[in-house]
């Protein structure tokens, strides 16, 4: 077997055009072919350009995930959505390719830091708050073993995370339609990374932390959930040290107006309108775009300030 190697810097803001031009003129010179398979060995951002890479490279050749972060191992290597981010917007670039396999050892989670862990949390309680309230209450009752990083604990949590994505993804693999819930928090979430730069100091799990609660916030004001629901997620966010607040350095220079407009970039606008994924109750979210426009502007401002 012939390797060739490359290492790529996994941040977002190299989550790009010009990273995947460095990647397949890298194939090329090296004559890929069609019987050759790409490795993702990382991340996030490294499985998402890979898979992208893959998918235009010879019109398509294989990949393999093996994701080394919680958030790539519960949520973005599985589910075939590659792509790479504009200063437009984030993943505005992408195709839907399934990779051949994905390996998923949580024992390489031990080589990460706490806020890379914690960073991937908000993929996995994103499930239980969509579409299994049993699973939600699970993980409120077990955050202990989040903290400890049990083993155990950690291969429950990829597997009924994947379980739970494979359930949706196998109804609406190309996102027409159920497929939108899987994003719950991230219209916002993205809004910030954009507005950020793609800058460390928001991660990708951070932003969709705090775009989660900002959602939350949305159902209540529309009359969906109660403050109760509210006060249970953030209460348990505070207690295992999520992130849930955008960082003061970024949101004193940004207004709703500028908010608003990040958002408007995301993939799910249709019509020129909005669409967010709110919750009626814990383990049932739907998609709207006929929420009141005021309601989202009170959130963002309160957000903001």
């Amino acid at each position: 077997i012939t390797v060739s190697e490359i290492i790529i810097n996994d941040s977002e803001s190299k989550k790009n055009l010009e990273s995947v031009k460095i990647l397949t003129s890298h194939l090329l010179k090296n004559k890929v072919d069609r019987n050759d398979t790409l490795i993702a060995l990382g991340g996030g951002v490294i499985g998402d350009l890979v898979g992208f890479v893959a998918s235009i490279t010879l019109r398509g050749i294989n990949f393999i995930q093996i994701p080394t972060t919680l958030l790539s191992q519960v949520d973005s290597s599985v589910g075939g959505k590659t792509g790479v981010n504009t200063p437009l917007g984030k993943n505005l670039i992408g195709s839907f390719y399934q990779p051949a396999l994905v390996i998923s050892d949580v024992g390489i989670l031990k080589s990460l830091n706490k806020r890379e862990v914690l960073s991937g949390y908000a993929e996995v309680i994103k499930y239980g708050i969509i579409m299994d309230k049993a699973f939600f209450n699970w993980l409120l009752k077990n955050d202990k073993h989040f903290l400890n990083q049990n083993a155990n604990y950690l291969i429950e949590i990829v597997y009924k995370s994947c379980k739970n994505k494979a359930k949706i993804v196998n109804q609406d693999e190309k996102e027409k339609n159920i497929r939108a819930l899987l994003n719950l928090g991230h219209t916002f979430g993205h809004a910030i990374e954009a507005l950020n730069n793609y800058k460390k100091t928001v991660v990708h799990g951070e932003a969709v932390a705090i775009g989660i609660i900002m959602a939350l916030e949305l159902s209540f004001l529309e009359g969906k959930i109660s403050k109760d629901i509210i006060n249970k997620i953030v209460s348990h966010f505070d207690k295992i040290g999520i992130k849930r607040k955008i960082p003061k350095q970024l949101k004193q220079h940004l207004n709703t107006s500028q908010f608003i407009e990040a958002m408007s970039s995301d993939k799910k606008v249709k019509n020129k309108k909005i669409n967010l994924i709110l919750c009626k109750s814990i383990g049932e979210a739907y998609i709207t775009d006929t929420f009141k426009h005021k309601n989202m502007e009170k959130v963002i401002k309160d957000f903001l300030n």
